[in-house]
């Protein structure tokens, strides 16, 4: 039962919106277009980028806004996004694989710039897949996740489903650490900087989105007095700027 955390193995549509922000039935994300200024502000041609988490590539194509022949990997644990992005970017020089974060590929090397966006708050524990970030890291590691003063771990249920041992059976982590005790084990990996950048979005946007995806999907964020809310959770994000001393 240690694998029920990952739903999207057995239904991708948990995350059907970014089929649609590919194929432009969906605004570009927040997150994107923030990533995108982020990115946009150290990249210098010829850096090579590796997207841990890519879903179907709707990063990527955020990304094109600062170099269409821009050199990008991505990688995910679900087959069928990996399928839907390179069949949709098959004219572009680009290449998406299946990986998983916890145990990445020995040949992929190591890159100038590395993001990964909205996974580590889904996964069981942060350490191995941080570790595994930096690893392939030259210059610039980029983590978006839930970040507190405190550390909050929690599931988010899809379905009110319990095995026998009553651990639920469909369900996502949603999990919150502190900066403290990220910052703490980063120190632990190796000497490097760690820099947090606010999470910038428009509310309007986000809560037209939920507007129309709530009755679709389950814990879509909605903005309500500037905080996003995912069901019944606040959700504090935070990017991480990680980088070498």
């Amino acid at each position: 039962m240690e694998n029920n955390w990952r739903i999207w193995n057995s239904d991708s549509s948990v995350e059907l919106r970014t089929y649609k922000r590919v194929t432009g039935e969906l605004p570009e994300m927040e997150s994107a277009k923030q990533l995108v200024n982020i990115v946009r502000n150290i990249y210098i041609p010829e850096m090579k980028i590796l997207d841990v988490g890519c879903a179907a590539g709707h990063y990527y194509k955020s990304l094109l806004k600062i170099n269409h022949d821009i050199e990008y990997l991505g990688i995910d644990a679900t087959m069928p996004y990996i399928e839907f992005a390179n069949n949709y970017f098959k004219k572009q020089k680009v290449k998406f694989l299946v990986g998983d974060i916890f145990d990445l590929p020995d040949e992929l090397g190591r890159f100038d710039i590395v993001f990964c966006c909205n996974l580590i708050l889904h996964l069981p524990d942060f350490r191995v897949p941080i570790k595994n970030l930096l690893g392939v890291t030259k210059k610039y590691c980029f983590i978006r996740t839930l970040v507190s003063d405190r550390t909050h771990l929690s599931k988010f249920l899809y379905t009110d489903d319990f095995d026998e041992n009553n651990n639920p059976i469909n369900f996502v982590y949603q999990n919150t650490y502190s900066i403290d005790l990220l910052k703490r084990f980063i120190d632990s990996v190796g000497d490097y900087y760690v820099e947090l950048i606010d999470d910038v979005f428009d509310a309007e946007n986000v809560n037209k989105e939920f507007v129309s995806f709530q009755n679709e999907q389950s814990a879509v964020t909605r903005v309500v007095d500037n905080y996003q809310i995912a069901g019944s959770k606040v959700f504090e994000w935070k990017w991480l700027k990680i980088y070498p001393k």
